[in-house]
């Protein structure tokens, strides 16, 4: 099981992740202060009663405070955060050791209430070489002395994971700290898919995820498709849902809501495995019309026909993509390349067939070219 499902504003997160735990496709979820409330409302369960339920489904339960994203622009959404408790006073204060210590013990003991494994909080990082980035060392390093078997997030916008040497002399800095593992996050200006992935921050995930994984496991926050790339390079395991918020990390996700406002949106596209693309439902359809065997081998299957179910096959062909490229090296790295290769063609495949423009350039491109230039790197 890879695939662990990241915190969604409806109310189904417990529910649907145990549907995926259950068929074999998910081994867990993230909880997050901003979209699960320490008390329950009228709309959705406590922090509690989500992870009581997980937990009795032999499944994962993580709470990432997700301090980073109290460094975006226009982060606003504290409907359910403040009840939390993770900060003595004024949110988001981490000016001094003793500020930095009591957030992170703050942390533990929120996760120690859900029965979550420690997951040690950073800030969100634009430089792998600042102030800035020493703060976060400094933060990663109080968690491992609170607790050495904690793990720690790394959390950077696509500038941040395409520094370069900077961004290796960082991870080295960090490594030494031996925390039990790791979670990588990369930060968007708003949850679209595909995600715009630069190929400089793909190749500098990947060597990240490379090093990491050498001492620990490593987990990529909000992943989904972009990150098969990282799995190529060793992680583990990576983020998704049913929703684009749960599927990228995005400032917009962040930003205060209407009184009365939406709980995300529902899945409203489909996955199609030998794509490693999405389509609309509509379009997936008309395609399964215009040529079924071709629909049929892309999807693999029948078209999902509800939002469960097209949650339920998403979860599968992810969690089966992942896997097939696990472990990592060269093998794994020749094999999504000759995946994405034969996912260009076929997009020409299926824009002839229902009459759309080819999008492999926006799903592929950037991803497969970072791919080659961490091969490069290995010598592979």
């Amino acid at each position: 099981m890879t695939l662990l499902v990241e915190d969604t504003a409806r109310n189904n997160l417990a529910s649907w992740t145990i549907r995926a735990v259950e068929a074999g496709s998910a081994r867990g979820a993230v909880l997050s202060p901003f979209t699960t409330p320490r008390l329950g409302t009228t709309y959705k369960q406590s922090g509690a009663q989500t992870a009581e339920r997980l937990h009795d489904a032999n499944a994962d339960v993580w709470f990432d405070a997700a301090t980073h994203a109290l460094q975006m622009p226009n982060v606003g959404d504290f409907r359910y955060y403040d009840d939390w408790g993770l900060w003595p006073a004024s949110r988001g204060v981490l000016d001094t050791e003793g500020d930095q210590r009591d957030h992170v013990q703050r942390v533990f003991a929120a996760q120690d209430a859900l029965q979550a494994r420690h997951l040690g909080p950073t800030i969100l990082l634009h430089s792998p070489q600042s102030n800035t980035s020493q703060r976060a060392l400094r933060m990663a390093e109080i968690a491992a002395d609170e607790d050495s078997a904690c793990y720690i997030t790394v959390a950077g916008d696509s500038a941040f994971w395409a520094g370069g040497n900077a961004l290796d002399a960082h991870i080295g800095g960090l490594a030494q700290v031996e925390p039990a593992g790791w979670f990588l996050v990369v930060t968007r200006n708003i949850a679209v898919l595909p995600v715009p992935a630069a190929q400089e921050e793909v190749h500098g995930l990947c060597r990240t995820a490379r090093s990491l994984s050498e001492d620990g496991p490593v987990h990529i926050s909000h992943g989904d498709l972009a990150s098969l790339p990282a799995i190529v390079a060793g992680a583990a395991t990576v983020g998704t849902g049913w929703d684009p918020r749960q599927r990228a990390c995005a400032y917009a996700s962040y930003v205060q809501r209407t009184a009365g406002g939406d709980g995300g949106q529902w899945f409203a596209q489909r996955t199609l495995r030998g794509l490693l693309s999405l389509l609309g439902r509509a379009d997936t359809q008309l395609l399964a019309n215009q040529d079924a065997a071709l629909a049929t081998r892309l999807l693999p299957g029948n078209v999902p026909p509800g939002t469960a179910e097209g949650w339920d096959h998403h979860a599968s062909v992810l969690s089966g993509l992942v896997s097939s490229l696990q472990p990592s090296g060269s093998n794994s790295y020749e094999s999504l390349r000759d995946l994405y290769a034969t996912a260009r063609t076929d997009w020409g495949l299926v824009a002839n067939s229902i009459g759309c423009a080819p999008e492999a350039d926006a799903w592929l491109r950037e991803l497969a070219l970072g791919l080659d230039r961490f091969a490069s790197t290995e010598g592979w």
